[in-house]
């Protein structure tokens, strides 16, 4: 109780309005940003808050708080955003950094949405499967307290990268996946009892045994026969 009253009263980690992320300090936080929650009031013992997404409220204790890390979107810097792409190994630097200059040109035309692209590197190379991972790294104009914005740039972003390594001869296709041509025991089962009875050779009268020979069916005549005629059946 005491820790979460110096929480409210000295810290003072965030306001009513403030858009936060509340997680374990030990856990890395998410680099395309944090889920987050609206502060909707707050006390000496408990803070409520709405989750952004589903407008689902909850109520947290300040004491279960005080241990915890505390993301505020509305105090955070202008928002960093990445898009990640992937090249074909085999497709020439030169024409990567024609990609780049391309993208950089698309972002400094849009001073309403950006500040500058701040990064364009390779994190990862696969050559086993064919493709250089690159990442670009954009500055927003807006918080993350201010999502919408953010993530509508983003996609618009991430759209036109795929049009342009469309156009460049850039993009990466995946190689097939091998295909596993083994059979297990239960495929082997069912396509055993199949043939057999494909072949007309059942001994539990099947479909096979009725292509062939054909069953008696006159104790099943019977069933549906009015009791004179069964009798006569009979």
């Amino acid at each position: 109780m005491c820790e979460g009253i110096l929480l409210i009263l000295v810290q003072k980690p965030y306001d009513i309005g403030d858009r936060i992320h509340i997680s374990n300090s030990q856990s890395d936080p998410n680099s395309n940003g944090s889920a987050t929650w609206f502060v909707e009031a707050i006390n000496l013992f408990s803070t409520t808050v709405r989750y952004a997404a589903t407008n689902e409220v909850a109520t947290h204790s300040n004491g279960s708080l005080a241990q915890s890390r505390i993301i505020n979107a509305a105090r955070s810097p202008k928002a960093n955003v990445y898009i990640y792409n992937k090249f074909a190994s085999d497709v020439p630097y030169d024409r990567v950094m024609l990609f780049k200059s391309v993208v950089e040109s698309f972002v400094k035309e849009r001073p309403r949405e950006w500040i500058a692209l701040s990064g364009f590197r390779a994190t990862r190379v696969e050559a086993d499967l064919g493709y250089i991972e690159y990442v670009i790294a954009l500055q927003h104009v807006e918080k993350w307290q201010n999502i919408g914005p953010i993530l509508n740039s983003k996609a618009e972003v991430a759209s036109y990268c795929l049009e342009v390594q469309k156009k460049l001869g850039m993009k990466y296709e995946a190689p097939p996946l091998p295909v596993n041509l083994g059979i297990n025991r239960a495929q082997q089962m069912e396509q055993s009892v199949f043939e057999r009875e494909q072949s007309g050779d059942s001994s539990d009268g099947g479909p096979g045994a009725i292509a062939g020979a054909g069953p008696d069916f006159s104790m099943l005549a019977t069933l549906f026969a009015k009791p004179s005629e069964a009798k006569k059946t009979r």
